[in-house]
């Protein structure tokens, strides 16, 4: 377990744009918190506009299997509420398998592929 002051150094240094070391152990169940920094930055550098077509893996209920949904991009906007600029679910897209991808109307960059 992190404590405390551990945490509040990795901000820190986060916010300084140092490096910092996270430990994860993922548990089953759980969202994927923790994104390689490679994805992140390819997701960043895209021109995202309205129109583009996207694509996303999604784990299956019974984590078996994993299957692709494709969607157009509607608008891309950075976050406005608690995090302004934050491009966390900057991306609305309009899914093809809409009655299936309900709660994933809006996405960040690096959960999608072109």
């Amino acid at each position: 377990m992190m404590t405390m002051e551990a945490g509040v150094e990795s901000a820190e240094r986060a916010a300084r744009g140092l490096p910092f070391e996270v430990v994860y152990y993922p548990r089953a169940g759980w969202a994927d918190f923790v994104v390689r920094a490679v994805l992140v930055e390819a997701g960043l550098n895209m021109l995202w506009t309205g129109g583009t077509r996207v694509k996303m893996v999604v784990e299956t209920e019974n984590s078996l299997q994993m299957t692709w949904f494709h969607g157009t991009v509607m608008s891309a906007v950075a976050d406005s509420g608690p995090w302004v600029g934050s491009p966390w679910r900057m991306l609305q897209v309009a899914w093809e398998e809409h009655e299936v991808l309900q709660n994933a109307r809006r996405v960040s960059p690096w959960q999608v592929e072109m």
